[in-house]
């Protein structure tokens, strides 16, 4: 198992073409795979760089035997995708300024020795904009 080279894909369950143009033209990664369509996109950080990033129409999930949809749309807090920066600051106001809501400031916790903040994406999905020096 290598789990040091996960990767993350995000299942899409309401608005796949939302969710498509939020990490496209707001987090700026390039869709190398699929489009705005679906059911698929990989995106990557470059046109010249491998995948690092994924969104898949969650309703295809029900091709994989063992797997059953969730009843309800409401979406567990389970797991944070986090995201380094080298400025946080700068990637903070870059994104709000896009329209990115963030639940809060960026906020220093010194007992973890870390800076960071939070936000969602278009399906409800936290992500932690994380000081990577902190990391």
């Amino acid at each position: 198992m290598k789990f040091n080279e996960v990767k993350m894909r995000v299942l899409v369950r309401k608005d796949y073409g939302a969710c498509f143009d939020f990490y496209k033209d707001i987090i700026g990664l390039v869709p190398v795979w699929g489009d705005r369509n679906g059911p698929y996109t990989s995106f990557a950080t470059s046109i010249d760089e491998a995948p690092c990033f994924a969104i898949f129409d969650g309703r295809n999930m029900a091709m994989f035997d063992g797997y059953t949809q969730p009843v309800s749309d409401i979406q567990p807090d389970s797991v944070v995708a986090i995201i380094p920066s080298e400025n946080i600051e700068e990637d903070y106001n870059k994104l709000k300024n896009l329209g990115v809501e963030f639940l809060s400031e960026p906020k220093t916790i010194e007992e973890w020795g870390m800076r960071c903040t939070y936000f969602r994406d278009p399906e409800g999905n936290l992500f932690e904009l994380n000081d990577a020096s902190t990391m």
